[in-house]
């Protein structure tokens, strides 16, 4: 992971000219469903975090006995059911039950925040500040940098629904590129730009930057606030399998340069798509994935 930079209240100016006014409330949406997968961070161990699962309203816990590094970010894959995960140099698939562990690659710099790709096929991750990606097989079925030929600075990638696009975040704000990384467009300059995930329905991508979150239009790159609570962060933000709720963990306002989006207490919360009914699920940790899964 690079290290953090501080941004001046000028540049945020940027993304706040952009902001449009946030729609008015609506009913509430269904009850969500699926299993929310994380890292619990309980202050005792730095940056490693417990992994387990559980249902959005905070019951139903699944422990893996596993402690995971910051960036291991798991991910569930389209079907729910495996995990991508990183331990140490490593990039690694298991069952969704923890069981069927496999070895995919050894990255060449520390892998961290893995993401299955829409079709189920491949698992990329951020490495060296290259988007890397290998194949759900492991590294002979395939291997490629997708990002080296445009600067290394690509942090975190998130695939579009249609799997023809993923967008990365680079901290000056967030790019997109092709399936294959062949083209790439800037869509927006966020400064502290970081973690995020593109939406279901392939309109909005979610992100947080600077310890609040918002959305980015896909296409056009105009941006929403979500939250704004300079003693608080919000971090993380996994929508749900049917594009209704966002996840997102939520924690002291603690900032360190070498850390970014990272509090030693979070709790996991959730909004609705349109910002509003916001609740604490009572689960500590930081969400990561999000799938319909049993």
């Amino acid at each position: 992971m690079r290290g953090y930079r501080h941004w001046s209240a000028a540049a945020m100016a940027v993304v706040l000219l952009l902001v449009s006014p946030a729609p008015p409330a609506s009913a509430a949406s269904p009850e969500p469903g699926g299993r929310i997968l994380y890292l619990q961070f309980d202050g005792s161990t730095g940056v490693y975090g417990a992994l387990k699962s559980v249902r959005p309203n905070g019951l139903d816990s699944q422990d893996f006995a596993m402690q995971l590094g910051f960036g291991a970010s798991p991910d569930y894959s389209p079907d729910g059911n495996r995990i991508a995960y990183v331990q140490g140099f490593s990039l690694r698939t298991m069952a969704s039950d923890g069981t069927d562990d496999r070895w995919l690659v050894d990255a060449p710099y520390g892998p961290a925040f893995p993401r299955w790709s829409p079709d189920g096929q491949w698992v990329v991750a951020e490495s060296g500040g290259d988007i890397v990606a290998v194949h759900r097989e492991g590294y002979p079925s395939g291997w490629v940098n997708l990002t080296e030929t445009h600067g290394n600075n690509d942090l975190i990638a998130a695939w579009a629904p249609d799997g023809r696009h993923f967008a990365t975040a680079v901290y000056p704000g967030i790019r997109v590129y092709s399936a294959d990384g062949v083209h790439m467009r800037s869509l927006n300059e966020m400064p502290g730009a970081y973690r995020l995930d593109w939406s279901p329905n392939g309109r909005v991508i979610a992100i947080e930057a600077l310890g609040d979150l918002w959305l980015v239009n896909a296409v056009s790159g105009t941006v929403r606030r979500l939250t704004n609570t300079p003693d608080v962060q919000e971090i993380s933000p996994v929508w749900s399998p049917d594009g209704r709720w966002l996840a997102y963990g939520q924690g002291p306002g603690v900032h360190d340069p070498e850390l970014p989006g990272f509090t030693t207490d979070p709790t996991i919360w959730l909004m609705d798509a349109n910002g509003h009914n916001r609740h604490s699920t009572g689960v500590h940790g930081v969400p990561s994935s999000w799938r319909a899964a049993a």
